[in-house]
């Protein structure tokens, strides 16, 4: 019977409500609908957030974030050493030539090959990064201006599925792979690089290939060019 429907009696029970009454539950209707609406959005943002993707585009590059590194340091050792490496690069008068966590990048392929987008290289090698840093903040970014980093110290697997030699500088973290942050165009880019590495000569050993693109290699573990 219509009677015995709970939307019947409520509907009864509100048309028997004196009219303040009845606009009284309109309002409180309206809150509870609009606070309904609040959490769903709320949820699809939460949502969304859990499934955001994990890298950010860097001239055509996928960097991983920073979201990424930090979830990277909470596994095992890693904050630990990360700091100890922090502490040296300090004491070695480079640490502001470029934020530390850019140098645990391997690459920017590191979904494609399913490899970790981060390591710690090992402590034997951090000093082969110091003339390195030293040469990109003293040489390099006067010359063409401030760059990011895209792949530093690589693993023998990283490297090894990423196509990177066998003799690659950036498995003993000597050798870094650069992007501009200004448009410069390749073609200029080119010539200041070529110029910076024939003005610095053999007594740098750096070592310099250019990519495609704006993307270039610096390194301070040989003089040659590619």
């Amino acid at each position: 019977m219509p009677s015995g429907n709970p939307f019947f009696r409520a509907k009864r029970r509100y048309d028997h409500l004196p009219p303040d009454q009845q606009t009284n539950w309109w309002v409180v209707a309206g809150v509870v609908g609009l606070l309904l609406v609040l959490l769903l959005a709320l949820w699809l943002y939460l949502h969304y957030k859990a499934v955001e993707k994990p890298y950010y585009d860097l001239k055509g590059y996928r960097i991983a974030t920073e979201a990424s590194l930090n979830q990277f340091l909470r596994q095992g050792r890693n904050r630990r050493e990360f700091a100890q490496l922090e502490q040296f690069l300090k004491q070695a008068g480079v640490a502001d030539a470029t934020a530390p966590g850019n140098l645990l990048r391997q690459g920017s392929d590191w979904l494609d090959i399913d490899e970790p987008p981060f390591a710690i290289p090992p402590r034997d090698y951090w000093p082969n990064m110091v003339a390195t840093l030293k040469l990109i903040r003293d040489e390099l970014v006067p010359a063409i201006g401030p760059v990011d980093i895209v792949s530093a110290f690589r693993s023998d697997a990283y490297n090894r599925k990423a196509g990177g030699s066998k003799r690659s500088k950036h498995k003993s973290f000597c050798g870094v792979d650069l992007v501009p942050q200004s448009n410069i165009s390749r073609k200029e880019l080119i010539e200041e690089l070529r110029s910076l590495h024939a003005r610095l000569g053999p007594a740098s050993h750096m070592g310099l290939g250019i990519y495609s693109g704006v993307r270039f290699h610096v390194d301070t573990c040989g003089f040659r060019h590619w």
